[in-house]
C-alpha cells in the first residue's frame, strides 16, 4: 500500500519515463500482454469483472456469516484486504500501461507550435475534410452494412500501424489487438462509448453501434493507446495518422472524423453552408451517426460515465480532463506535415 500511494503522489519525471519506460520496459510488455489476450476469442476483461465481482460477494457473505459480534471485525479486516488488493491492482496499471500517462505529450515530439492554431487553421482542416470525403465516398460501399467488419478492417490496418509508429518515431513494432466485444457493452452504448483499451492485458474492445464508417478511425485510436499514449488527444492523432496511411474505408473514417470534429471551427451560417457541400452520401453517414447516438445514448448514464472519466483522467495528471479529446483538433492545426500527411518531428527541417 505504501508503494501504491508514493507511486501515485510522488512526481516522475517525464524524460526518464519516456526513456526507460515507454521505450525500454513497456514495448516488450504490450507485444506480451496483447499477444496473450488476442489468443482469446472473449474480452479477457470481461473475465477480470467477473472475479472481481465473485470477490467483492464473498466477502461480502463472509461479512454477513461472521458470528455475531464478530462482524465489525471482520468487516475491518475485508477493508483492509480490498485495500490491499486495490494498491496492487493501482501498481499492475502502471506496470502494464498506465505509466505512459507519465510520459512526454506527443507535442514533444512534433514540430508543433500553439501559434499555429487559429481559426483559420481549422477551417482549412474542415474544407480539406470536405474534398477528401467527397473524394473518397463515391468509392466505397453506399450501404453501410455492405462494408467490412471488425476483422476485416483490423487486418486491412495492421500496415499502416506499423508506418505510423515510424512518423512518430515510436518504439515498435507495436501488436495489432483484435477488436472484441464486451460484457460491458450495454454501459458503452447507452454512455456514449465507442471503445476501451483494456490496461491490463491490453486489448481492444469495440462498442456494438459503432458505425462501419467510424469503425477505422475507432480502432486506430485505440491502437494508439497499445502504441503507449495514454493521452486522448494523442490516440487520437495517432489513429488518424494510421487511417491517413491505410486502404480508402480508412481514409475516408478519419476524415468525416476531423470534419465533424472541426466543423465547430465555423460560425452558424458558415456550418450549414458547409454541410450543404457534402455529398448525399456523407450527409447520411453523419445522420446515421446522429440517429444512432440520439437512440443509444441515455443522458443520466452519459453524464456519470463522462463525469466519472474527466475525474480519471485529471487523477492521472490530464489536466485537461475531458477536453482532452477535442485537443486533437489542435494538434492537426498547430502541427507541420509534409505531403501525404506525414508529420515533420522536432528538430528535423
Amino acid at each position: 500500500m505504501a508503494a501504491a500511494v508514493a507511486a501515485a503522489v510522488v512526481p516522475t519525471p517525464s524524460a526518464w519515463v519516456e526513456q526507460y519506460y515507454s521505450r525500454v520496459w513497456f514495448p516488450p510488455v504490450q507485444r506480451a500482454l496483447t499477444t496473450i489476450s488476442n489468443a482469446f476469442p472473449f474480452a479477457v476483461l470481461d473475465v477480470l469483472l467477473v472475479a472481481a465481482l465473485a470477490l467483492c460477494l464473498f466477502a461480502l457473505v463472509s461479512i454477513a456469516r461472521a458470528p455475531r459480534g464478530r462482524r465489525l471485525a471482520s468487516l475491518g479486516r475485508r477493508s483492509w484486504q480490498g485495500a490491499v488488493v486495490a494498491a496492487i491492482v493501482y501498481l499492475v496499471f502502471l506496470a502494464a500501461w498506465g505509466g505512459n500517462y507519465r510520459r512526454r505529450p506527443v507535442t514533444a515530439l512534433l514540430d508543433f507550435d500553439d501559434a499555429r492554431v487559429t481559426r483559420a487553421a481549422v477551417v482549412a482542416l474542415n474544407d480539406a475534410a470536405i474534398r477528401e470525403v467527397t473524394r473518397l465516398r463515391p468509392a466505397l460501399p453506399t450501404r453501410l452494412d455492405s462494408w467490412p467488419g471488425r476483422d476485416a478492417v483490423a487486418a486491412r490496418l495492421r500496415p499502416a500501424l506499423d508506418e505510423a509508429a515510424g512518423l512518430l518515431a515510436l518504439p515498435g513494432p507495436v501488436t495489432p489487438a483484435r477488436p472484441k466485444k464486451t460484457i460491458l457493452d450495454a454501459y458503452y452504448t447507452r454512455a456514449g462509448v465507442s471503445g476501451m483499451t483494456n490496461p491490463f492485458f491490453l486489448e481492444t474492445l469495440v462498442a456494438s453501434n459503432v458505425l462501419p464508417c467510424e469503425l477505422p478511425a475507432v480502432i486506430a485510436h485505440e491502437w494508439g493507446h497499445l502504441a503507449g499514449l495514454a493521452r486522448e488527444s494523442d490516440a487520437s492523432f495517432f489513429g488518424l495518422l494510421v487511417c491517413l496511411h491505410a486502404d480508402p474505408a480508412a481514409r475516408y473514417s478519419a476524415w468525416l472524423d476531423i470534419f465533424a470534429r472541426t466543423l465547430a471551427g465555423r460560425d452558424r451560417a458558415g456550418r450549414r453552408e458547409a454541410l450543404a457541400k457534402l455529398p448525399a452520401e456523407v450527409r447520411a453517414d453523419l445522420q446515421a451517426m446522429a440517429a444512432r447516438s440520439e437512440r443509444d445514448q441515455v443522458r443520466a448514464v452519459t453524464a456519470i460515465a463522462w463525469r466519472s472519466y474527466d475525474t480519471y483522467l485529471r487523477s492521472q495528471r490530464v489536466d485537461s480532463g475531458l477536453r482532452n479529446y477535442g485537443e486533437v483538433v489542435r494538434l492537426l492545426a498547430g502541427t507541420r506535415f509534409e505531403a501525404d500527411w506525414r508529420p515533420i518531428l522536432r528538430g528535423a527541417r
